[in-house]
């Protein structure tokens, strides 16, 4: 299923072939409903051949599963994008003053502390009592600054989602949002026997930010793989992503589908919902939706997605998927290999390009955008970027 996409597929093997940003990559294209494009190369960040049924963590990528969970919560009117959220988790501290629920969506409402590195300092049962003592920065002005919420923002959320339907957040996922679209290769926490039965699958993400780069063991540890973090604990492949993505895409034709939530709801949720402006921790000006990154040009995927186009990203940028309306177009891709923001962000956009200009067709450009001369000359060229979840 590769013989269609020559740009992009000579582009991941150049890539696989230097050997210096990446071990394996998994990529998935759905295209109007049928996945065109479905393809992994390269190994697994253990050595052995990296396959589409593989399993790797992503990262922030995983975030908008929850996403989706608060969003029909909204739609079913359990909860309002401008209630104070406060009364329900009366502990948490960062929650007093006023912040909602669209302040938490959007990043505006100064979670950004602690990091998810900090929190793995931290012992797993004292994870919440640290997040819930956390208070907002001095002089932090709600809906006005912004700050990217690694770890926090989310599992407030996901408290909410378990204070809300009194099931744990786990639980709530799997039969609200990965069975109905089919995602049986997502897990937001897994039991000890998926653990277990899934344990050979587990691919590794490989640090290439040093000359020597090391595999990340600890991703396929059972610890790990059965935390529930809805905000970067999640594993799964690029056909689930793209899978994901297009479940969102048929709900907001009005297609029918699995998503419980309306047209309506859920594109509040997938247009921007801030306006561009300095994220202190992504250290760039760009909008964001509710839960979602949306203008994607702002959040350095290129000028190839159209407007309307919405999604996420994680593990500085190694793994991605989005969803574009206009294109009827649902992708999600899985880089194993952590480089820094810069080679990460020239990466995807060139990934994303080759994507538009392969479903195009010979001659087609449908972002506007002219490839690169050389794609070596393409991944020394400097950006002004920063910090990509």
């Amino acid at each position: 299923m590769t013989g269609a996409f020559p740009r992009t597929v000579e582009r991941l093997e150049t890539e696989l072939d230097e050997g210096l940003f990446t071990r394996g990559v998994q990529v998935t294209v759905d295209h109007g409903g049928d996945v065109v494009l479905d393809v992994a190369l390269g190994d697994d960040g253990l050595g052995r051949p990296l396959t589409r049924d593989h399993l790797l963590r992503v990262y922030c990528t995983i975030k908008p599963v929850t996403t989706l969970a608060v969003a029909a919560l909204v739609d079913g009117g359990f909860v309002a994008l401008d209630d104070p959220l406060g009364p329900a988790l009366p502990d948490v501290r960062g929650l007093d003053g006023g912040v909602t629920l669209r302040h938490v969506l959007t990043h505006t409402a100064g979670l950004h502390r602690p990091m998810g590195i900090e929190m793995e300092a931290v012992r797993p049962e004292a994870r919440r009592a640290r997040v819930a003592r956390t208070e907002r920065p001095a002089g932090w002005r709600l809906s006005v600054d912004a700050a990217y919420s690694e770890y926090a923002a989310w599992h407030v959320l996901g408290w909410m989602v378990e204070a809300l339907t009194g099931t744990p957040l786990r639980d709530h996922l799997r039969e609200r949002i990965l069975d109905p679209l089919g995602l049986d290769d997502t897990w937001i926490g897994m039991s000890p026997g998926a653990y277990r039965h899934n344990r050979d699958r587990i691919g590794v993400n490989v640090d290439l930010r040093d000359r020597h780069g090391y595999p990340m063991l600890f991703e396929r540890t059972e610890r790990i793989c059965c935390e529930t973090n809805p905000a970067h604990g999640g594993y799964t492949t690029s056909a689930n992503l793209a899978r994901l993505y297009r479940g969102a895409l048929d709900a907001l034709g009005g297609r029918g589908g699995t998503l419980d939530t309306s047209a309506a709801t859920l594109a509040e949720f997938c247009r921007d919902a801030r306006g561009v402006v300095y994220d202190l921790v992504l250290d760039r000006e760009c909008p964001y939706g509710l839960g979602f990154m949306t203008t994607l040009q702002h959040h350095a995927f290129g000028t190839a997605p159209s407007p309307a186009a919405f999604g996420h990203s994680g593990n500085v940028g190694a793994s991605f998927a989005f969803a574009d309306p206009e294109h009827d177009l649902a992708v999600g891709v899985v880089f194993n290999g952590l480089v820094d923001h810069q080679v990460a962000f020239m990466r995807r956009q060139a990934l994303v390009r080759a994507i538009y200009e392969d479903l195009a067709g010979p001659g087609g450009t449908p972002g506007g955008e002219p490839a690169p001369r050389s794609r070596r000359r393409f991944f020394r060229r400097r950006a002004r970027t920063g910090s990509d979840p």
